[in-house]
């Protein structure tokens, strides 16, 4: 039987009972756990850790790191992990692993539920239950099961507060399906290139903002006297930003020149940004501005984290990297 190691860090999931920021015994976990959900113990043998109890609106890099560290202590120890967590942050921490944890061999799932496994009509059982089932299964990668699909971390965004499928893969299909029975899309799925590593050098220098028709770049400016290093502008469209009346070409010509990252993803979830189809795109590039390609916001954002953290003094190297695929967060390699 496979060894699966369930990390418990807090959210709606609400089977403990605990109050915020109460830690238990790995034993008190398991056991309250597993009278609630039986079921575990005859997919495979569980352990329990709870590294930390929140809210997801509290998880900050140091959670990630810390996940991070455990996963990879542990991948001699167990075939599999699952980590419970809040839905809110729960794109952003599995962009992260897949960042952090190059060259997974093992499957490393994320879930959590939009309500507590004490509520009748919960959708915590089901999910921890198929959660745990696949993390027995050869998927080398980081992963979230909600509903009845998995979807590869970096690539799913939360798309509502009050469905049960509250995540979805814009522009990249699920890694399986469960329904009767249990399809895995073996062809879309990563494998190592290498030996596992651990990369937790993180940098919360990022910051993002959303264009709207009539935003005053110069509203922007600010951004000169701050520590931030890469800004990611949510476009319209394929990428589409004022270049007319109000234009962004100045301020991304001296954000650029100042040596920070201006990188360019798209409002709408489907899709991917394209800077080279219309006028608009090819000035905002040319000012110095990378198109995010098809990666989601939240990958856009963590991956810029994880790359400065990487190449603290080399933003040449960043821009690079950012445009070539780290963990399968995008469909191809971005052109600058």
């Amino acid at each position: 039987m496979k060894k699966i190691l369930i990390l418990h860090t807090g959210g709606t999931f609400g089977m403990v009972k605990m109050q915020p920021g109460e830690i238990l015994a790995p034993s008190q976990m398991q056991a309250r756990i597993t009278a609630h959900v039986p079921e575990l113990e005859k997919i495979a043998r569980i352990d329990f850790k709870a590294p930390f109890n929140l809210d997801s609106g509290n998880v900050q890099p140091r959670h990630w790191q810390e996940l991070a560290g455990l996963i990879y202590h542990n991948l001699d120890s167990y075939d599999g992990f699952v980590i419970i967590h809040g839905t809110d942050a729960l794109s952003y921490t599995a962009a992260a692993l897949s960042f952090m944890l190059p060259n997974l061999p093992k499957p490393v799932i994320l879930t959590g539920s939009q309500r507590p496994l004490s509520e009748i009509r919960t959708d915590a059982r089901a999910n921890l239950i198929n959660a745990v089932e696949l993390a027995t299964y050869a998927i080398p990668e980081v992963c979230i099961f909600f509903g009845t699909r998995l979807l590869r971390g970096n690539r799913a965004v939360k798309i509502s507060t009050i469905d049960y499928g509250a995540f979805e893969s814009p522009n990249f299909p699920p890694l399986a399906e469960v329904g009767l029975d249990v399809h895995i899309a073996n062809g879309q799925l990563l494998r190592p290139a290498g030996p596992p590593e651990l990369k937790t050098a993180v940098s919360d220098r990022v910051l993002t903002l959303s264009f709207f028709p009539g935003l005053q770049p110069d509203y922007l400016r600010c951004l000169f006297y701050t520590q931030v290093q890469a800004v990611v502008i949510r476009g319209l469209g394929l990428g589409n930003l004022s270049v007319q009346e109000k234009s962004f070409v100045p301020l991304i010509e001296d954000l650029t020149g100042a040596g920070k990252v201006v990188t360019i993803t798209s409002q709408s979830r489907h899709g991917k940004v394209d800077l080279s189809r219309y006028e608009n795109g090819k000035l905002i590039a040319a000012a110095g501005a990378i198109g995010a390609g098809d990666m989601t916001v939240e990958a856009a954002i963590v991956k810029l984290m994880h790359l400065l953290g990487q190449y603290p003094e080399d933003i040449s190297e960043v821009r690079q990297q950012f445009c070539r695929s780290i963990a399968g967060e995008i469909s191809e390699q971005i052109v600058l």
